[in-house]
């Protein structure tokens, strides 16, 4: 499988609660790890057995953001380097239920259509594309047409900023979060439970997409018809962040070895609960081992 996105460094600070505006609080923790959605996708599907290839571009001071991708066996060779630039970075503000991410694109900012183009042109189309919203748009609209209708193309529209329907329609597997949805599809409030959002979906015109609700599950709409996928309960929430990037590495990893969507949908949500507890996007002990472990507890109701 092919992840076209990003990588960052990421720097993160454990909190109590997230602070109000205008007010300081003490950490009560710190961590340093690589990150970037893409990244961190393309880790996580390695990890469980996939494949992966990752196209991204990175500065001067990538190694540490790299390292542990290396070490998975993540294909590294189309990332551009370069010399004069440095890696993405997002800090990252971190409380047991949720948190708050600013990042800053530098390097992956460089990344340009004629990577995807290139790329494209001079290696076989691998069984799943991945890319998503934290490169720059006309990289992913260059990756939608370069692969649409010679592979399965997955999009995670994270950041939320706006697609145009005729590029909606070359994608395959939509996956986002709630707030995500509400932003495409310009909703407010949010819709907030698996029905909600189940109805939503039914009459949005949208293509088969995942929203995924952290607690309360994800909603797979395949085909015209929904289907609840209820979260895993784990014993302790450490942190969220990351969560969706191991659900979307563990989806597209089961897809590109032929595992049925709603299977795959499952086997991700599993991945999605073992990546809250340990804190950092990458820090959970993601193997199809612990994957099996968790889809063998009672799903939460």
């Amino acid at each position: 499988m092919l992840v076209v996105g990003s990588v960052n460094l990421d720097l993160g600070y454990t909190l109590g609660r997230l602070p109000r505006v205008g007010e300081t609080l003490h950490a009560t923790g710190r961590f340093r790890t690589g990150g970037g959605k893409g990244a961190n996708q393309a880790l996580a599907a390695s990890r469980l057995g996939a494949d992966v290839t990752l196209l991204a571009s990175v500065g001067h001071d990538a190694e540490h953001a790299l390292a542990d991708l290396a070490a998975a066996g993540v294909g590294l060779g189309a990332v551009i380097r370069h010399d004069d630039a440095v890696t993405g970075t997002a800090v990252l503000l971190v409380v047991p239920d949720d948190n708050c991410i600013v990042v800053d694109a530098r390097a992956n900012d460089l990344l340009r259509p004629e990577h995807v183009r290139a790329l494209a042109a001079d290696t076989p189309p691998p069984a799943v594309v991945v890319t998503g919203h934290e490169v720059p748009a006309p990289v992913v609209e260059a990756t939608l047409r370069a692969f649409a209708g010679r592979t399965r193309v997955l999009l995670n529209p994270s950041p939320a900023r706006a697609l145009n329907p005729e590029l909606l329609a070359l994608v395959d597997v939509l996956v986002l979060n709630e707030g995500e949805l509400a932003d495409l599809l310009a909703l407010d409030p949010a819709p907030a439970t698996p029905d909600a959002v189940a109805a939503v979906l039914k009459d949005s015109g949208l293509g088969d997409t995942l929203v995924t609700l952290g607690v309360g599950g994800v909603v797979a709409f395949e085909q015209g018809t929904t289907t609840h996928v209820p979260a895993f309960r784990v014993d302790a929430i450490v942190d969220t962040v990351g969560a969706g990037d191991a659900f979307l590495g563990a989806l597209a990893a089961s897809l590109a070895d032929g595992v049925p969507p709603r299977i795959a949908a499952t086997r991700a949500s599993a991945a999605a609960a073992i990546a809250v507890t340990a804190h950092g996007a990458r820090g959970a002990e993601l193997t199809p081992d612990a994957v099996d472990a968790i889809l063998r507890r009672e799903p939460a109701a």
